[in-house]
């Protein structure tokens, strides 16, 4: 009996954490270059179960079946499937397509992000929306007060000259990136992108899909209901034996 409270409530606590995450998937839908996360559980190691001292054999047990003791959280992991591009015509915004991050010089060392919704400093930089400085191959990159242009490669160009060149980066293993908070990744191993698309006055959209989020949602919270019914009744069965041994 106390198996069956041991396993409902871990059922509970792995169906609560995918509620999390699939909370925070909903809540970033409109997030320029989110990436969903997923949250992956695993059973415990069954337990092989035995009758000791049964009469009917010499071997000192008889296999009974195996015993599993529930769910417990194994990693949280992101899908970088592509999102759809949309239109914004501001010279700022860019969007890529392909296995592919921009660079950012943020304080804290390098960062990497999908999300292409830039902006011009007063000094005529390419800066996040959080104020970091865009990494050009050659540094900072400079688009001046007017009008500049980005290709397809990423060569910015001022005034009908290339000034710099977008340092787009890819990974052998988009595994190693982490989240690291403001839509930023952090990892190791970056090498230069090379079939890669890059499309000014677009931006990439969160790769959620809410119908698909909907129904997780649904069914997480149907799983942790069935487990939670379990606990009460285990609960009250529990209840109900310690009464009866009292009154004995």
């Amino acid at each position: 009996m106390l198996r069956s409270l041991y396993i409902a409530g871990t059922g509970m606590l792995a169906q609560r954490k995918k509620l999390d995450v699939s909370t925070n998937n909903i809540t970033n839908i409109e997030t320029v270059g989110y990436k969903k996360d997923s949250l992956i559980t695993q059973s415990f190691e069954d337990m092989l179960l035995t009758r000791m001292n049964d009469p009917v054999t010499r071997s000192g047990g008889t296999e009974v079946g195996a015993q599993n003791f529930g769910l417990h959280v194994d990693e949280v992991v992101t899908r970088f499937d592509q999102g759809s591009l949309e239109p914004t015509g501001r010279l700022s915004d860019v969007a890529l397509q392909g296995d592919g991050f921009f660079a950012i010089a943020a304080p804290q060392g390098e960062r990497y992000t999908r999300n292409g919704a830039f902006a011009v400093s007063r000094f005529g930089y390419l800066i996040t929306e959080d104020g970091h400085y865009v990494a050009g191959e050659t540094g900072r990159v400079f688009v001046g007060d007017g009008d500049f242009s980005i290709d397809a490669q990423g060569n910015v160009m001022v005034d009908g000259a290339v000034s710099n060149k977008l340092r787009i980066v890819t990974f052998a293993d988009n595994g190693v990136l982490r989240k690291d908070g403001s839509n930023l990744f952090i990892g190791n191993g970056a090498q230069v992108a090379q079939n890669i698309n890059v499309k000014q006055g677009s931006l990439e959209n969160s790769n959620v899909q809410i119908a698909e989020e909907m129904v997780n949602v649904m069914t997480m919270s149907r799983n942790y209901e069935t487990n939670q019914r379990i606990v009460k009744m285990v609960d009250e069965s529990l209840s109900k034996s310690v009464n009866e041994v009292g009154r004995v």
